[in-house]
């Protein structure tokens, strides 16, 4: 409001100087020319009858009709402008703003955005592209940036859940054509997808929600909601997506190291995404047998696991996790905990290659909620890795700025997507999860004849629980990850590569060791038979103990690889690599 009636004040003050210059310039050019020496006296005294005039005093012009008497004339003209303007903006403050609100609650067409400019931004430009754009801001100075690029838009403070309830039917909710609750609060985020998807309409939702523990507990609920309702629903996290992005820039399967050591991947700084990316590293099952990889922790913050979520990491089995916490502001704090875990020199005896413990990096992920501290933690890192004479691992810095940094060329940066590439990522994904969840049913369908449907997973997508969607989408996830290890890659053109028949098994092997640490992260352990109470399950076992049945299940998996692809119009290609036969000098 104070942004829009201060342009108001500066059109009138506009206006108004406007008006007083064209009658000034007028009244010159009517009058004779001035007397040597009389210049600044007959300045002053047409400013003075310029104000004369345009307070309602009779205009004249002593040269006659001419260019002087339309000047003056135009003058006169801007001045009567300020009363229509001053009323005009008064009636679109009074009777305009309300008015176009009951005629969208009405007629609907129009998207409500809730969050903070930098978020909304993009997202804003495309909702706009089909209809009016109304803003929610979640604090002052989201509204105060809302309203300094838009200051004619409808920016709302959000308030609490009573307020936000009364906010969406001034709003017009129910009408409304797409609902986005991006904010950085989960619990407003959540609140406004609730009383949205409790409410009449059938418009969109699109609802944030970073804590995992809060998206694992209110995605299946709201998914639910949406159904019945019939209503276009999205739930994704940024930091997640982020995540993503950066096991896709180090993933271990671009390169190998001989000897095959055991994977070993650092992860350092602080934030939630720092528990994202632990997770997600550990759920890719990166060379699970015969050992469970090593993610080595250093912690430099206060927040960072949720409560419990480290422990569950620890206790699942699916890695050995090694923790470390520093303070980044004790000098050579971070590079003393660097050292101990920056890997080992290898030996040769008999031909055999060993590593000491801790093996080398495969991969090392810097995070913080500040990008410099995040940049400058992964400098630091490759630093320390290039004085010990080791090799550089891929060195990943979450930072929102996508730019080179570090002397190695092996420190990438990966950066937060925003909300419309985020949108259309999450629904790629589910769009690649329902192919691998209907491959799964048929053959389940198949297989298991009069038994078929007694698994809760053996269920058409819609009414699939959340927990075994997140399964199909964990295996997208590690979707690169098998492509990698067989030299094969995402790419654009008409024919599709196959993967390997001498392939499949070695990605079955991948795609079960997935399944096992995905499963033991959820707390599932092995047990015959299957009780889902209990969480016990006969196949949670090395591949190799499998039967043919559960091994068949890993194999038609690796086999919808071409399927996915194709979901978002690309196809397998084969990876040409070049292997280096010694060491690079410098």
């Amino acid at each position: 409001m104070t942004r829009r009636l201060l342009l108001y004040v500066i059109v009138l003050v506009l206006v108004a100087v406007l008006a007083v210059g064209l009658t000034y310039f007028g009244l010159r050019l009517c009058a004779p020319a001035d007397l040597p020496g009389d210049e600044n006296w007959m300045m002053r005294r047409r400013l003075l009858e310029a104000l004369t005039v345009l307070s309602g005093g009779r205009p004249a012009c002593f040269a006659g009709p001419g260019a002087g008497s339309g000047v003056l004339m135009a003058g006169i003209f801007a001045a009567a402008l300020l009363i229509p303007l001053v009323l005009a903006m008064l009636a679109w403050e009074l009777i305009g703003r309300p008015a176009r609100l009951a005629w969208l609650r009405a007629r609907g067409g129009h998207s409500i955005l809730a969050g903070s400019h930098d978020d909304l931004k993009t997202i804003a430009q495309r909702q706009r592209a089909s209809g009016p754009v109304l803003f929610l801001a979640s604090t002052l100075a989201d509204a105060v940036a809302l309203t300094r690029t838009r200051p004619f838009a409808e920016v709302g403070l959000l308030g609490r859940r009573r307020r936000i309830r009364r906010q969406l039917e001034r709003m017009g909710a129910g009408s409304a054509r797409t609902i986005v609750a991006a904010t950085n609060n989960d619990l407003a985020n959540l609140a406004m997808a609730e009383l949205a998807l409790n409410g009449p309409g059938k418009g969109d939702l699109l609802v944030r929600l970073e804590e995992g523990s809060v998206r694992a507990l209110s995605s299946s609920r709201l998914g639910q909601l949406a159904n019945e309702k019939q209503r276009r629903l999205s739930v994704l996290s940024l930091t997640h997506l982020q995540a993503k992005r950066g096991l896709v820039a180090a993933m271990p399967g671009h390169y190998t190291i001989e000897g095959r050591p055991r994977s070993h991947v650092a992860i350092c700084g602080s934030g939630i995404g720092l528990q994202t990316i632990a997770f997600e590293i550990a759920r890719q099952g990166y060379g699970f047998d015969p050992d469970p990889p090593v993610i080595s922790l250093i912690r430099t913050g206060a927040t960072d696991f949720s409560a419990g979520m480290l422990e569950r990491l620890v206790q699942s089995g699916a890695a050995d996790v090694r923790v470390a916490s520093v303070s980044l502001s004790a000098p050579g704090a971070l590079d003393g905990a660097i050292y101990p875990i920056a890997g080992s020199f290898p030996t040769v005896a008999g031909g055999e290659i060993t590593f000491g413990d801790p093996p080398p990096l495969l991969a090392v992920h810097c995070i913080s909620d500040n990008d410099a501290e995040a940049e400058e933690m992964a400098l630091r890192w490759e630093r320390v890795l290039v004085r010990q004479g080791l090799f550089v691992p891929p060195i990943v810095a979450y930072t929102s700025d996508d730019r080179a940094i570090g002397s190695t060329g092996m420190v990438r940066t990966a950066i937060e997507p925003d909300l419309a590439d985020a949108e259309a990522v999450e629904r790629l994904i589910d769009k690649r999860a329902i192919s691998v969840h209907n491959r799964f049913y048929e053959a389940q369908k198949l297989a298991r004849g009069a038994a078929f449907g007694s698994s809760p997973a053996e269920v058409p997508w819609e009414q699939l629980a959340d927990a075994y969607r997140e399964e199909n989408r964990n295996v997208i996830d590690q979707m690169d990850y098998k492509l990698a290890l067989v030299n094969m890659v995402l790419g654009r053109g008409q024919a599709s590569a196959e993967v390997p028949q001498d392939a499949v098994e070695t990605l079955a092997e991948v795609a079960h060791a997935r399944w096992l640490v995905s499963k033991a992260l959820s707390g599932w352990r092995y047990g015959s038979p299957r009780d889902n109470v209990r969480l016990l399950h006969p196949d949670m076992l090395p591949y190799a103990q499998l039967d043919e049945p559960a091994k068949q299940k890993d194999r038609d998996e690796v086999a919808t690889l071409g399927e996915l692809a194709a979901a978002s119009g690309e196809t397998l290609r084969a990876e040409r690599r070049v292997a280096i036969a010694r060491p690079l000098e410098g």
